[in-house]
């Protein structure tokens, strides 16, 4: 089983201190020298997780998709296959709907033409989050889009729905007949409202096990998409397509590393910190 319980908030390469954000920057640079300028990863495909995107933080959002924009339109003088088209080297996907995008994300998506898939939980539209968050997370008092706001932007040619179940809750730790549920009720719920397949599936807290994955595709989801942070190749050919939590307040350099794939090495490394810590927990019986 692999569990991932990671919210993109503030900071996200900052919540355990500045030392550890420093670390992590020095890693990530280490990384993108390494692999010059990770131009020796074979066609990464970086797909960035946001959640909601305040007022204050919009002008940064502006900059971040900017320079997505940017490098698209330098893919013509680039001469490598996985750079074809830049706008899909780097994806952007939004997680549990929130109001705050219609003024401050889509505007900036638009302006800059740059695609993007938001994933609803639709137990939960127009409403305050109801699920488990962690203590002082800012968007818990940010509320979602309603049905009505949801149905416009399902119309807009940049922007794909995709499902984040009914209510959010980690699905590894919920019955088969409730796992059953909140996969296939929120497909047919959005699909219903919406006039459109719903072929994508967001997993609550990045949480899924084989159960989880083969369920997932028994509702008929094409991509499923988690938070652990890896590349990956082909989204087509990938079981769960990993994503690199981001926030428009992350420094610039931070941001720019992500998204040439200097920070896959954290997928690794944490593999390998849960690892090292159920080892202890087993010796000392924990």
């Amino acid at each position: 089983m692999n569990k991932h319980n990671q919210t993109a908030v503030v900071s996200v390469y900052g919540k355990r201190g500045i030392l550890v954000r420093l670390i992590y920057l020095g890693f990530a640079s280490f990384r993108y020298v390494l692999t010059v300028g990770c131009c020796l990863c074979r066609c990464p495909l970086i797909v960035l997780c946001y959640h909601g995107i305040p007022q204050r933080m919009r002008d940064k959002f502006d900059w971040q998709i900017k320079t997505l924009s940017k490098w698209k339109s330098l893919e013509s003088y680039i001469d490598h296959k996985c750079r074809e088209d830049l706008h899909k080297g780097v994806y952007v996907t939004f997680d549990d709907a929130f109001a705050n995008l219609l003024d401050n994300a889509l505007p900036v998506l638009e302006k800059y033409q740059i695609p993007a898939t938001i994933f609803a939980v639709v137990d939960n539209l127009g409403c305050l989050p109801r699920w488990k968050m962690s203590y002082g997370n800012p968007e818990s008092n940010e509320m979602t889009m309603t049905a009505e706001q949801l149905l416009t932007v399902s119309k807009n040619p940049l922007i794909r729905i995709g499902s984040h179940t009914l209510t959010h809750p980690d699905l590894t730790k919920i019955w088969p007949d409730q796992l059953k549920t909140e996969l296939v009720d929120s497909k047919h719920r959005l699909e219903q409202s919406l006039s459109i397949p719903i072929e994508d599936l967001s997993l609550p807290f990045g949480s899924y096990n084989q159960e989880v994955l083969l369920m997932a595709r028994e509702a008929g989801y094409k991509k499923v998409y988690t938070v652990d942070a890896k590349l990956a190749n082909s989204m087509s050919e990938e079981s769960v397509i990993g994503r690199f939590c981001m926030s428009p307040d992350v420094w610039r350099i931070e941001f720019l590393l992500t998204c040439a794939g200097a920070y896959a090495w954290l997928y690794n490394w944490r593999r390998f910190v849960r690892w090292t810590k159920r080892g202890f927990s087993f010796i000392l019986g924990k």
